[in-house]
């Protein structure tokens, strides 16, 4: 995301975060192991796996073969109700953060006859 950090990275801050930033970039264009490896920065290796999770997650699918290697699709609908769900969360996790905490001595009386 032009040298800074995508959304799914900030998020999970991982190969799988990295490899889902991508697929923000690239939408439904099919792409191989090799040239994700080559946009993202990470191993060939690192990129396979977190393929592999992400097609048991349904959000990647292989489309077909281009020579020996595999493309791949990104479900994009999909990725941005996930994308949207963790907007969610994220949100609702700040605004908890500042709403203040009362502990219940605070919030009960006692009266002595």
């Amino acid at each position: 995301m032009d040298g800074g950090v995508g959304p799914f990275t900030l998020i999970f801050g991982n190969g799988v975060a990295r490899v889902l930033d991508q697929a923000l970039i690239v939408g439904g264009m099919e792409q191989t192991l090799g040239m994700l490896a080559e946009s993202t920065g990470l191993s060939y290796k690192t990129v396979k796996r977190a393929v592999e999770r992400l097609e048991a997650l349904g959000l990647v699918r292989h489309t077909r073969r281009v020579g020996n290697a595999r493309a791949y699709a990104f479900q994009v609908e999909r990725l941005r109700d996930f994308l949207r769900s963790a907007q969610d969360l994220v949100f609702r996790l700040e605004k908890r953060e500042e709403t203040p905490i009362t502990t219940r001595e605070e919030t009960v009386e006692v009266k002595v006859a």
